[in-house]
């Protein structure tokens, strides 16, 4: 685990477009699981590309390729969402979801990009609300795809309906928002996948588990007022009071949220009560 933390710490001193994302992904998979192959699950991973170079045609129009690419993922290596189980951190970790062909939207895109990429499809995530989905373009044309759903096109209409789930109807839609389309940068994506996790984590009560996805974000972004503020509550949880009360003084010099400070800076009292000295 401290070998992978190191490896996510690395990851964030380096300039985006310098990432490997499968290889970063797999660092987050090591961070849960300590023992696992990093070395296989890329190997696996290239043998996905190169079998899919053979089944889309880099000749045909933009749609086609696409189609193509559809086919090869969905149909002939089926991949596909887990319905069933959505929240299962195994869906978060690339090895699993390579080894068990289902995941969430976050995984199944990386791996649509990553493949598309291969194959000579210019393919970018996008961070949608609620949704993580894929934008393909060339030229003129422009498709928004969601692998979750095996790759289903979507139009505006579409991605507005989505928008009304998430903020209400009307609210906001992507014509005037266009921005919400545009590419997620790979640390946008690690940083992403790293945060479901701490949320499924909260969720399940598993407070150990919160903790490392925690501190894998802050390795990808060390002032995030928010995970630090989720860190320092997560030690007070487990009794780590001197821990504690550094996340949330550090919280209380970063943050710009005024209700959460003065929500907070009791909390940081009672820390400093038990018998945190005062910097």
């Amino acid at each position: 685990m401290q070998r992978a933390q190191e490896e996510l710490t690395l990851l964030a001193q380096l300039p985006d477009a310098a990432i490997d994302l499968p290889r970063a992904a797999l660092a987050i998979s090591r961070l849960f699981q300590p023992t696992l192959d990093a070395d296989r699950s890329l190997r696996r991973f290239e043998s996905l590309c190169i079998a899919a170079v053979s089944s889309v045609p880099r000749e045909a129009d933009l749609t086609h390729r696409v189609r193509a690419l559809n086919r090869f993922l969905f149909d002939q290596e089926g991949f596909g969402g887990n319905l069933e189980d959505f929240y299962d951190p195994r869906n978060s970790f690339l090895d699993q979801v390579l080894e068990r062909r289902t995941g969430i939207p976050i995984s199944l895109s990386l791996i649509y990009v990553e493949v598309a990429r291969q194959v000579g499809i210019p393919a970018f995530g996008v961070g949608f609300p609620g949704h993580f989905l894929v934008r393909v373009a060339a030229g003129d044309a422009m498709l928004v795809l969601d692998p979750f759903s095996r790759g289903a096109s979507l139009d505006l209409e579409d991605l507005d309906r989505r928008l009304d789930d998430v903020y209400g109807c009307g609210v906001l839609t992507v014509a005037a928002n266009p921005a919400l389309l545009r590419p997620a940068t790979r640390r946008e994506i690690l940083v992403r996948m790293l945060a479901n996790l701490k949320v499924i984590f909260l969720r399940d009560g598993d407070l150990g588990q919160a903790l490392i996805a925690v501190d894998g974000l802050l390795a990808l972004q060390p002032d995030s007022p928010d995970d630090l503020r989720d860190r320092g509550l997560i030690y007070r949880e487990l009794g780590y009071t001197p821990a504690a009360a550094a996340d949330l003084r550090r919280y209380l010099q970063v943050s710009d949220d005024a209700a959460e400070i003065a929500e907070l800076m009791p909390v940081l009292a009672e820390l400093e009560a038990a018998g945190v000295r005062v910097h």
